[in-house]
């Protein structure tokens, strides 16, 4: 896998050239499908487009490879907005996150 891919991606995102980064990503082959770091930045442009709960499903799969706090706080974030400031504050709890990530599931 090709991490320069993702990097450019990133970047791209960071300056809201969403478009861009969303064909770039749907370009990458099959191989990314298992990389948490594609995942992120997939529910990151989901994310950025308002889609918020297929965001968080791409999110929950990511953690499945990888447990990172970037993800846990992104899907904290799309819960406050979504007005769940309760599961938002458990997510952003080391102690609590995995419970709450588990009855998500």
């Amino acid at each position: 896998m090709n991490n320069d891919r993702l990097t450019e991606i990133e970047k791209l995102i960071d300056n809201r050239k969403v478009d861009e980064a969303q064909f770039l990503l749907s370009s990458l082959g099959a191989e990314y499908n298992k990389n948490a770091n594609y995942l992120y930045l997939r529910g990151k442009v989901f994310y950025l487009n308002k889609l918020y709960y297929i965001a968080i499903d791409t999110l929950l799969i990511a953690l499945e490879f990888e447990q990172s706090d970037k993800t846990y706080e992104m899907i904290s974030e799309i819960y406050g907005l979504l007005g769940n400031n309760e599961l938002k504050e458990k997510l952003l709890n080391e102690d609590l996150r995995k419970n709450a990530i588990s009855s998500l599931k």
